[in-house]
């Protein structure tokens, strides 16, 4: 029973966690060609530091009154957006809550709705908010009350609950375990696929079990499928042609406590439930992570978000970490292209998460989670929100990375994202404290970056660059003046991994805020409502040098 409650925690997460200016006089003193490099750089700088912007960002880390609240899945339309998570009330029994929120595109809440009760816990952790024509939304989630069931939720447009319906293990009550791991989407025909992840009491391991509901949530049909293996489903996505691809994966990790097998596994089913085709990737390319999402292309192709895995010694029981992965299979489902983002060294925390195609047929948006290790004392939090631009050929185009500013562990995880009206991306998460003190440890994290991928306008006018010509540190701060986030992204071609020191000052040179950084090419966002009014710099200091400062100021709100 042990190993089978690790399983159900590694799959999902159960618990809550409740209780400068830089001076260019010296560069154009030298010779022409690098006055010519100088100016580039200079034309840069000024670009990047224009107030007037096409899109706006935005950074917004809230609980929305509530004692604990995360982000799960968001909706854009051309006027606002919405988006639904899970909080935890603030009163006794602190009972999880279900949460549809409407923002308009500057992020403020329109409303907010929840689905509570003091006799059983609501949780959306999914990405798949599924709008109803403008007749409402759908969502799907867990509830508990004497046993675990699957849960789906019509909302309507003003966020009132139309109805709410249950669905049982169908193994119950040999088995109550039972998870909407894979998502939800809507058929051609209006009716619902909702991809569950079941305890099988006979093999004691869990399966997949794939249901269609009508509109009013009421199974049509089903169907029940696994091996004696570890097996665990994680997306599925709905084809122009209304066939369902699943995705999950497949491991040896229930019978196995080293030299573990771990497969992709993605399976194409008609709407009746019926297997079309099955892709399995194979042993002989090492280990591989779940197909955590996959964006299926007209031409039959799919395009798949996963990870390259690395099988870790430990005394006792092996682990598993993986790599960011994306790859590309053909209509034949034979592998096209594939591309790895490493991290420096693996760990639990680094995966892929989301998978978009963009709409104006300009490549693909890959999101998850980036680490790299801790500095100490104080570090700048290695934990963070991350996103790659990958062209249709699989080429790397951009990447960036963002997580909170603070002196103790922070998590900053993406959960879902979406192309907005603009091209830019609208993305929710939680942004998670695991201080042993902390007084609100889990919080809705809010992103609306621009097509770049940029918080900060401008990040990107280094990318395509040459970094023989961006030789000094350059800070981009956006909104300046600001008066409740500094968000701040640092370029520095030549020392992207190393070591550094993050100082604020203010007028009167004294130091405000401190920290490590051992990633420089990232954004950095720092909370500032706390502070005094007035003007602060941002300098950069690597290897005993100050290689940037920027001017900022903080107002009142």
């Amino acid at each position: 029973m042990k190993g089978f409650i690790l399983k159900f925690l590694d799959g999902i997460n159960v618990a809550f966690v409740t209780a400068q200016h830089t001076t260019w006089l010296s560069v154009f003193a030298k010779n022409p060609f690098d006055r010519k490099k100088a100016l580039l750089v200079f034309v840069f700088y000024l670009a990047a530091n224009l107030k007037v912007h096409s899109q706006s960002t935005f950074n917004l880390r809230d609980r929305y009154d509530f004692l604990s609240c995360v982000l799960s899945s968001v909706h854009p339309t051309d006027s606002c957006y919405y988006v639904t998570g899970i909080v935890a009330d603030t009163l006794e029994p602190y009972n999880t809550g279900a949460l549809l929120m409407k923002i308009d595109l500057q992020g403020n809440p329109l409303f907010i709705k929840t689905i509570k009760s003091t006799n059983k816990t609501y949780e959306t952790w999914f990405k798949d908010l599924v709008p109803d024509s403008g007749n409402g939304f759908y969502t799907v989630g867990i509830t508990f009350d004497s046993i675990l069931k699957t849960l789906l939720i019509k909302w309507d447009t003003n966020g009132d609950t139309i109805f709410t319906t249950e669905y049982i293990n169908p193994f119950y009550p040999s088995s109550s375990f039972i998870t909407p791991n894979g998502g939800m989407r809507m058929l051609p025909n209006k009716n619902l696929a909702i991809f569950n992840w079941v305890g099988n009491p006979d093999i004691f391991n869990a399966d997949y079990y794939l249901i269609i509901v009508d509109s009013l949530g009421k199974i049509l049909n089903s169907r029940i499928w696994g091996t004696t293996k570890y097996e665990r489903p994680e997306s599925l996505v709905v084809t122009a042609g209304g066939e369902i691809i699943l995705g999950g994966i497949k491991n040896n990790t229930n019978t196995n406590t080293q030299n573990y097998t771990y497969q992709c596994d993605i399976t194409m089913v008609d709407s009746l439930g019926n297997v079309v085709w099955n892709y399995l990737s194979p042993t002989s390319i090492g280990l591989r992570d779940a197909a955590n999402d996959i964006v299926a292309l007209d031409d039959g192709s799919i395009v798949v978000a996963s990870g390259v895995g690395h099988e870790i010694d430990e005394s006792s029981v092996n682990d598993v970490f993986f790599d960011r992965h994306v790859y590309k299979l053909n209509y034949q489902h034979q592998l096209e292209w594939e591309l790895t983002f490493p991290d420096s060294v693996p760990t639990y925390w680094t995966r892929t998460t989301n998978l978009i195609a963009l709409k104006n047929s300009t490549g693909y948006i890959l999101g998850g989670v980036h680490y790299l290790p801790e500095i100490f004392p104080p570090y700048d939090q290695p934990i963070k929100g991350w996103f790659a631009k990958i062209s249709d050929d699989g080429d790397s185009i951009w990447s960036r990375r963002y997580s909170y500013v603070l002196n103790e562990v922070y998590v900053n995880e993406i959960l879902d994202m979406k192309e907005t009206i603009d091209g830019g991306l609208i993305v929710c998460g939680q942004s998670v404290d695991y201080q042993d003190n902390a007084i609100y440890p889990q919080q809705g994290w809010l992103l609306k970056l621009d097509k770049h991928g940029c918080l900060v306008p401008g990040c990107h006018l280094t990318d395509d660059t040459e970094e023989s010509i961006l030789q000094a540190a350059s800070i981009n701060i956006y909104p300046n003046p600001t008066s409740d986030y500094l968000n701040f992204y640092i370029h520095a071609p030549n020392r992207v991994n190393d070591d550094a020191t993050i100082r604020i000052i203010d007028s009167n040179g004294r130091l405000v805020n401190e920290f490590k950084a051992n990633d420089l090419s990232s954004t950095f966002i720092l909370p500032v409502w706390e502070w005094a009014n007035g003007a602060y710099w941002v300098q950069v200091i690597a290897d005993g040098e100050l290689v940037s400062t920027e001017k900022f100021l903080k107002i009142g709100k």
